[in-house]
């Protein structure tokens, strides 16, 4: 089927398990997500179908919304608490104040060092792979824009984190640098993702209630913000991917005829608009 689905992945399940069962569910052989939950971790995934998957890197990514939890006194291996404890220590309470001046710091663009535990790769190979054997690989920082940082103290060593942050930013790595510029060891211990731009939870459905009901939804909610959708009347002209004028336009657009997706055009140096992908 061609679909797009939002899914409420459940925590101790990975992202391929619940693809899997998508495609079970769904009966489609073709599918894909736009983005990993660690298996520990809950919330939003965007799951496309069918011809839907050919959309997958015109879809939102960016200010990803994201609600946990840590506490502090432990370090471990993947910096949070499923992980190997490498190190403990004594911690002192944080108060709401303490906490949102240290988040003010951490607001903006910032650096990250990826965890080993991470699909990030190095040599061709990802770094948990190296992590699983015990070898630690120097990783380079990388850049994450963090919108919108929120902490308070929930009491009985309990923080929570309320975070939108930029595509390929690890919650628990900027739980743990949030921890250590407290001058304290802190471990997520829960991770729900709230919302992807203007996606949002509350309109997922449970694998549970896919299997009861398959409740897609309009294709063009999951377009990101980067493309404006152009309502474009010569529907051949587009299915056969020929350069278009546009006029008024933003450089990348998605075309539609009469609410079906045709395709992704960007525009050129020439101010002429080549296709980049046709999504039919």
């Amino acid at each position: 089927m061609d679909a797009v689905i939002l899914v409420n992945k459940p925590s101790g399940m990975t992202s391929f398990d619940v693809v899997r069962k998508c495609r079970r569910i769904c009966n489609e052989k073709k599918i894909g997500h736009t983005g990993t939950l660690d298996p520990e971790a809950s919330g939003l995934m965007i799951v496309l179908l069918g011809r839907y998957t050919k959309m997958l890197p015109f879809c939102v990514k960016d200010h990803k919304a994201y609600h946990a939890t840590f506490s502090l006194g432990k370090k471990t291996e993947t910096e949070d608490i499923w992980g190997t404890v490498v190190d403990e220590s004594d911690f002192r309470e944080h108060d709401d104040e303490e906490l949102q001046k240290t988040a003010e710091a951490f607001t903006g663009t910032i650096e990250q060092i990826p965890p080993m535990y991470s699909a990030v790769k190095y040599n061709g190979r990802k770094l948990y792979e190296y992590a699983r054997k015990g070898i630690e690989v120097e990783r380079q920082p990388r850049q994450a824009v963090v919108s919108f940082l929120s902490c308070h103290n929930l009491g009985n060593n309990v923080y929570s984190m309320d975070a939108v942050v930029s595509s390929g930013t690890y919650i628990r790595t900027l739980i743990t640098d949030f921890c250590a510029a407290m001058g304290e060891y802190g471990v997520m211990t829960s991770l729900v993702r709230s919302g992807i731009e203007g996606v949002k939870l509350e309109d997922a459905s449970t694998l549970e209630q896919l299997e009861e009901a398959i409740t897609p939804i309009d294709p063009l909610k999951v377009i990101s913000t980067e493309f404006e959708i152009v309502e474009y009347q010569d529907e051949t002209r587009i299915r056969n991917g020929r350069h278009i004028q546009l006029s008024g336009h933003r450089d990348q657009v998605i075309l539609v005829h009469e609410g079906e997706i045709l395709a992704a055009y960007e525009k050129s140096e020439d101010g002429i608009y080549h296709c980049l992908r046709g999504l039919f």
